[in-house]
């Protein structure tokens, strides 16, 4: 008997280009895992006069694949509801280690639109783009030919994509502006290397900077707390980008005070 399951990635008009983060994750995760067993079998040394150094720079190759597959299921971990500790506690090290050492990998997926497929790709939607890993594993695993794509919530729970789209609609929508706010940061940056540059005399005019630094973090911070709710698998990053930015600008305030007071 056939499952259910191994007939619904035939791509349809109303299938979804993007799915959840969640099952958004879970296919990055299995292409990487893919392209690492595509990398592995093409590094086992097979001609008897391969070039000094070939070996160990496909060794090396094969490494920094580890690597991105080891961030892409930390990655797949907090977007299924897997916390700090229990990853630190996977790895054998501790919460704050493992949060140092992965976080800036589960920033970048948040703040790249928490998408698997790449930028520039030939796949309409994700569930084809995941079709491919199901191929992929198929040839080592044929009694399994939707093994990635069976797994994964759209598939199994095809109701729940409404809400799923109204979440990253926001969070997308929260995203943007997060960019543009980057955008008036770097500007106000800018000016503040060319006022610092001007001595004392300039002291009022670097205050007024310093502030619109501070209000473009407190809009920043705010943000953040908007993408906690929006994004609930990634709350604790977003609390943690958010307490940052307010520190930010309290200190900027406190600056700014100062020099108002030298002005």
């Amino acid at each position: 008997m056939t499952d259910v399951a191994d007939t619904s990635t035939v791509s349809t008009p109303n299938e979804p280009s993007t799915l959840s983060p969640r099952d958004e994750s879970r296919v990055a995760h299995a292409v990487d895992l893919c392209n690492l067993a595509d990398r592995a079998l093409k590094s086992v040394p097979v001609h008897p006069d391969a070039p000094p150094g070939s070996l160990l720079r496909a060794a090396l190759d094969l490494q920094q694949q580890i690597d991105k597959v080891v961030a892409s299921a930390v990655v797949a971990e907090r977007e299924q509801g897997t916390t700090w500790d229990q990853i630190g506690s996977a790895a054998g090290i501790t919460r704050q280690s493992a949060h140092e050492k992965w976080y800036k990998d589960v920033r970048a997926w948040a703040s790249l639109g928490r998408t698997a497929r790449p930028t520039e790709s030939s796949y309409a939607t994700t569930l084809e783009y995941a079709a491919e890993a199901d191929q992929r594993y198929a040839i080592v695993y044929p009694s399994r030919p939707h093994a990635v794509t069976s797994g994964l919530d759209a598939v199994r729970f095809p109701g729940s994509q409404a809400y799923e789209d109204s979440l990253r609609a926001r969070g997308s929508a929260l995203h943007s502006q997060l960019r543009k706010l980057s955008e008036t940061v770097r500007e106000v940056n800018e000016e503040h290397s060319v006022l610092k540059d001007g001595g004392p005399g300039n002291n009022g005019r670097l205050a007024e900077n310093v502030l619109r630094h501070a209000a473009a973090y407190d809009e920043i911070a705010g943000l953040y707390e908007q993408l906690v709710t929006a994004e609930p698998a990634l709350a604790d990053e977003h609390r943690a980008e958010a307490e940052q930015h307010r520190a930010t600008a309290q200190n900027d305030r406190k600056y700014a005070a100062l020099l108002q007071g030298e002005a």
